[in-house]
């Protein structure tokens, strides 16, 4: 049976067709996957409806989709799970976001701490693998990737309960609450003042393992525990 491709993108609706001009879109769908007129793929989008479409138009200004079935996703979690990740090499970074993404966190913001070493990242790569990662793991939507920032000002904007993960922590109770920031440090961990830091601003701190986890481990495994 063969593959049917789903993608998030904008669209506009009339009737049973569904109109998309979106040109990266266009692009991927003409030229890299080499989509053919009468081919079946799936569309979703912010609406949280997955509309099953058949490729009536395919051009370099617009696709004209005619809708076959359509249904609710249901997919995303109800729970809002903000991650706030210490920046790490391009490879681990990047696989820390790919995996949070399909497990279910809203957004992801890269934070510089204490002993962050490469201050580096290209924002715009993070964002075409969350798309990606959405798609392909069922998601209607896409999280936020965040531009970077400071770890004490990452402490002002962050929502919700505040939970920073760290090794000599009191281990996580059962965690309902509608929306949770997570903040997972770099490989050489949180320096005290940081730690001091998040005493002061009423941040919980709670062990992932009593096993020492490399930070992109530790950030994939964070987003799973307390979104489920």
């Amino acid at each position: 049976m063969k593959k049917i491709h789903r993608f998030i993108t904008k669209y506009n609706r009339e009737d049973d067709y569904l109109y998309v001009k979106d040109k990266d879109v266009l692009h991927q769908w003409k030229n890299v996957l080499r989509l053919n007129i009468g081919e079946e793929i799936i569309i979703t989008s912010e609406h949280k409806k997955d509309f099953l479409v058949k490729i009536d138009e395919l051009s370099r200004e617009r696709a004209i989709l005619k809708i076959i079935k359509e249904k609710i996703n249901k997919s995303e979690p109800e729970k809002q799970v903000h991650l706030y990740l210490a920046i790490l090499k391009k490879e681990n970074f990047e696989l820390a976001l790919e995996k949070a993404t399909e497990i279910g966190v809203k957004s992801i913001t890269p934070i510089i701490t204490e002993r962050t070493i490469k201050t580096g990242l290209n924002i715009d790569r993070l964002k075409k693998i969350a798309k990606e990662a959405s798609e392909l793991s069922g998601r209607s939507t896409t999280p936020e990737i965040n531009e970077i920032i400071k770890f004490e000002k990452a402490i002002e904007n962050s929502k919700g309960e505040k939970i920073i993960f760290d090794i000599d922590g009191k281990k996580l109770e059962d965690e309902n609450k509608k929306e949770v920031s997570i903040f997972i440090g770099p490989e050489g961990g949180w320096a005290d003042n940081e730690i001091n830091l998040a005493k002061e601003k009423g941040m919980r701190i709670a062990p992932i393992s009593p096993l020492t986890l490399r930070a992109e481990t530790a950030a994939i495994i964070a987003s799973y525990i307390v979104l489920n």
